[in-house]
Formats: structure tokens, sequence, C-alpha cells
């Protein structure tokens, strides 16, 4: 799940999260060896690098995979 935070989000960001999201389900739910697949894992991993150049974490210490949003790193942020 991608959960934003109290504070405001810029718009590049958002379109990040949003991107991630669908790229992400592509990616988990495609089949290994279909091209679009492997596609949509090297962008998702892009908009992954990107978020985190824009200072945003997914995950704090502690908790399960199921817990785990994107949000702006803080002192207990998985990096």
């Amino acid at each position: 799940m991608i959960v934003g935070t109290a504070s405001a989000q810029t718009p590049a960001v958002d379109e990040l999260l949003a991107s991630y999201g669908s790229l992400n389900s592509a990616c988990r739910g495609g089949s290994g060896d279909d091209p679009r697949t492997q596609r949509a894992c090297a962008e998702r991993d892009r908009v992954v690098s990107a978020l985190q150049r824009a200072g945003y974490c997914y995950g704090r210490r502690g908790q399960v995979g199921a817990q785990m949003s994107w949000h702006r790193c803080g002192p207990d942020s998985l990096r």
C-alpha cells in the first residue's frame, strides 16, 4: 500500500508514487519470461531510485511487509 504523509507532497512525488503502484503490480503479477514484465520491473526500479533521491523510504523498523509503505524518510525508516 502507498500512503502519503501529513506534510504536502510535490506533484512529482505523487506521480512517482502512482507509477510505483502500477509498475509494482505489473512486475509482481507478470510472467517472468514476458518482456512486458521485465520492462515493468526495470521501470519500477528507476522509480524507486527517484523516490529515494527525493527523500522517501519504504517501510520502518519493526514493520512486516504488509505494513510497509512509502513515506518521507525519518529516523526509524528502512534505507
